[in-house]
């Protein structure tokens, strides 16, 4: 069982598998730990489906009680730490809590799934909690051909190729279950989840390795050197490869490029001196050995 907030009030259900709320005297987005259900208005390169449209309709009615009201939820971390860690650990790229949901008992990310209105979503990672359970949910969906899972749903419309994309997320948790095994016994430090220490450690000029996420690739050219950001918007660390379209250092901008980003592994082990630049933990790569599919074990 993870950290709970208890009687959170929902101030707004902006689609099937996010919700806005009051927490602490503030208003925060939540969105739904390993669920992705469909779009409901246009966003990014995910198309508005049947499906999504049909899902914001029924959260909006599911977190709206007898009385017209919206209703109060209770939280649930996917991990035990203490409340204010866990507030500042569990954030997406746009600096929303990740989290499960539940209302009057139910955990409301696991209905999704059984209900047909999300597949299992473990494109950043398996659920630590409810793994076995969700598998199952999305098994007995599948079995019933409900909502996403029926042809009939998206019918004469756009739909999303789960076929294609389940293979890929089967792929970015495999590697992301080696790291939960091997790369945090072995101090590699998360972007997402030690980016504390990410900031120590540049303070200091040390050597560390991380495990980051490259699936955007290159973000820009700064004259001949190339520029990646990970991490998120509250969260930002920047490699840097100068002379990046020479011989030395292309071969690395060309393995980021074909082996990581867009439908590749995306998670990748880098290795390298961490410093400040600009206020932002910065590392330079100028060796294919500083970028591994595991955790590295050569010295600085």
């Amino acid at each position: 069982m993870g950290t709970w907030i208890k009687n959170v009030q929902v101030t707004r259900v902006v689609d099937g598998d996010t919700l806005k709320v009051m927490l602490n005297g503030q208003r925060e987005f939540l969105r739904l730990h390993c669920v992705d259900t469909e779009e409901s208005f246009p966003c990014g390169t995910k198309p508005v489906t049947n499906a999504g449209i049909a899902a914001s309709e029924m959260a909006i009615q599911y977190f709206t009680n007898s009385q017209g009201e919206l209703t109060q939820v209770d939280v649930e971390f996917d991990g035990d730490e203490p409340l204010e860690v866990c507030l500042e650990k569990y954030r997406d790229t746009h600096g929303r809590i990740i989290c499960y949901v539940y209302k009057e008992g139910e955990n409301y990310n696991t209905w999704l799934i059984r209900e047909g209105w999300s597949p299992y979503f473990i494109k950043y990672g398996r659920s630590i909690f409810y793994h076995q359970q969700m598998m199952q949910a999305e098994a007995e969906a599948q079995a019933y051909h409900r909502i996403i899972w029926d042809p009939h749903t998206n019918q004469n419309g756009a739909f999303r190729n789960y076929e294609l994309l389940m293979s890929w997320w089967t792929l970015r948790d495999s590697i992301i279950q080696d790291y939960r095994q091997n790369g945090i016994r072995a101090g590699v430090l998360s972007v997402r989840l030690d980016y504390p220490k990410i900031l120590a450690a540049a303070a200091e000029e040390e050597w560390i390795t991380i495990f980051c996420d490259l699936q955007d690739g290159v973000t820009k050219w700064i004259g001949s050197g190339a520029l990646i950001h990970t991490g998120s918007k509250d969260h930002i660390l920047k490699l840097w490869i100068p002379e990046a379209k020479n011989d030395k250092n292309a071969p690395i901008v060309q393995l980021i490029q074909k082996r990581y980003a867009g439908l590749g592994r995306g998670y990748v082990y880098v290795s390298g001196k961490a410093v400040m630049y600009r206020d932002k933990p910065e590392i330079t790569l100028t060796d294919l050995k500083q970028i591994s599919d595991f955790c590295p074990t050569f010295p600085p």
